[in-house]
């Protein structure tokens, strides 16, 4: 949502947020989308229950340049008019605000193509107080909000630290709305060949960072793909000694090349990564890893088994891996918070 502020820095925008969800819904809390001043909508928070609804109330929004709370209760059997079984079957708090490429905007984008997080506290009600606190993971604050700056500051770090998405609490005689920017994940594409294409376009869209990694300066450059976020024109094993790759890195196996899959699995295997995947046949992999045996946590062959043929859907089998995996952990973190209460 930042990026298309920032590519319209003039435009009033107003931003749904789902703040609270009972029961079932479409998208979890913290699912946003944007009502631009034409009435284009970019992304949605519902199986198209709601947004109908919310372009009407976002150009109320945009006119009086106050937020609003609505509530959709869509569980009634009765009401023809909401739900239609498309997984809206729950009470549902949205969050509209006003908003527009600021200075604000512009730090929280800078922090998060750095790889860092953000949790940001505004007020949300009384409505008229539209004072917020931003806080980075390296500890620097932007903006502010006077005689309770302590107090949020402590709750900010607290948010910060466990990884929530997004929560409401009331703290002195104002209402505030907690929520965490999460930077998109880095994926590491070891390999430049025509198959690569379809999946870096795909995994764009996803909201993936596709880094391509590849010796040859014919194949790795923004001409063969448009859409990857940057290019190491470098052979992999001068790459593996020297690059730092963490355990949150999403890496991706497809040079075609048996001897350099064997050094860069070998590597990768020993730091353990988020996610591992190694295009071709479980036989490949296991003659890559060699007396060893192939761990569980490797994706081999890569992908969700749909019987993909083709660069175009084993590059849709792959980036529905991709989300599993980023979506697993959230929902084990949110399954854990459910049991501990």
């Amino acid at each position: 949502m930042l990026e298309i502020l920032g590519q319209h820095p003039q435009k009033l925008f107003v931003k749904a947020t789902v703040i609270r969800v009972k029961g079932s819904s479409y998208r979890n809390e913290g699912a946003k989308m944007l009502f631009s001043d034409n009435e284009k909508q970019f992304g949605t928070i519902s199986a198209g229950c709601i947004e109908e609804d919310l372009s009407y109330k976002s150009k109320e929004v945009m006119l009086t340049r106050k937020p609003m709370i609505v509530t959709y209760d869509l569980r009634s059997e009765d009401d023809l008019d909401w739900g239609l079984g498309a997984g809206c079957n729950g009470r549902i708090d949205v969050y509209l605000e006003p908003v527009q490429w600021n200075d604000r905007n512009k730090q929280i984008l800078k922090h998060l193509n750095l790889g860092r997080k953000v949790a940001s506290a505004r007020v949300l009600e009384p409505v008229d107080l539209q004072m917020n606190l931003v806080l980075t993971e390296e500890g620097h604050t932007i903006g502010g909000i006077p005689k309770l700056q302590v107090h949020i500051l402590e709750k900010l770090t607290e948010f910060l630290r466990e990884d929530q998405i997004i929560i409401t609490e009331v703290i002195g005689e104002s209402k505030f709305l907690f929520e965490l920017y999460e930077p998109n994940d880095k994926l590491f594409i070891f390999g430049a060949g025509p198959d690569v294409e379809p999946l870096v376009k795909l995994v764009k869209q996803y909201h993936f960072l596709p880094i391509i990694i590849d010796l040859r300066s014919s194949r790795c450059n923004r001409e063969v793909f448009p859409d990857a976020h940057s290019f190491i024109c470098e052979h992999p094993e001068r790459l593996i000694a020297n690059e730092n790759f963490d355990r949150n890195s999403l890496v991706l196996i497809m040079t075609h090349s048996f001897t350099k899959d064997k050094k860069i699995v070998n590597y990768f295997i020993k730091k353990r990564p988020k996610y591992i995947g190694i295009l071709g046949p479980k036989q490949r992999t296991e003659r890559l890893l060699f007396p060893h045996s192939v761990p569980k946590w490797v994706h081999s062959p890569v992908g969700v088994n749909i019987y993909a043929e083709g660069p175009e859907e084993i590059s849709v089998s792959i980036v529905a891996e991709l989300i599993k995996v980023r979506n697993e952990q959230r929902v084990l973190m949110k399954k854990q918070k459910i049991n501990n209460l």
